[in-house]
């Protein structure tokens, strides 16, 4: 649909968390969630799982990892650019934006 700007980002979390983010980024990006103003953003995460190898001195563990696929849509390129440049800054890899060539 035209009338909206896109972008999708990804993050790696614990896999014993990952639907405590997935409840989390989608309630905060909703008409009625966590804000007190909603920033006219909706998200919507899927989640994949993984495996992490970590090393420490001569043991090596295994941690189930998951990698959480965060989809933001919005009518508003401005806001959904500060809500993008957020996630970004705490950790999230911007995969793709569609800002429809707005002014932001």
């Amino acid at each position: 649909m035209k009338d909206f700007c896109e972008a999708v980002l990804t993050l790696t979390v614990k896999g014993n968390v990952a639907e405590v983010y997935k409840k989390a980024i989608e309630t905060e990006n909703y008409p009625n969630g966590l804000r007190d103003h909603w920033n006219g953003v909706y998200a919507s995460v899927t989640i994949s799982p993984g495996t992490t190898v970590y090393s420490y001195s001569d043991a090596v563990v295994e941690v189930e990892d998951a990698e959480l696929t965060i989809q933001l849509l919005s009518h508003t390129a401005k806001s959904l650019k500060q809500v993008v440049d957020w996630y970004e800054r705490v950790g999230c890899k911007v995969i793709r934006t569609d800002y429809k060539g707005a002014k932001v």
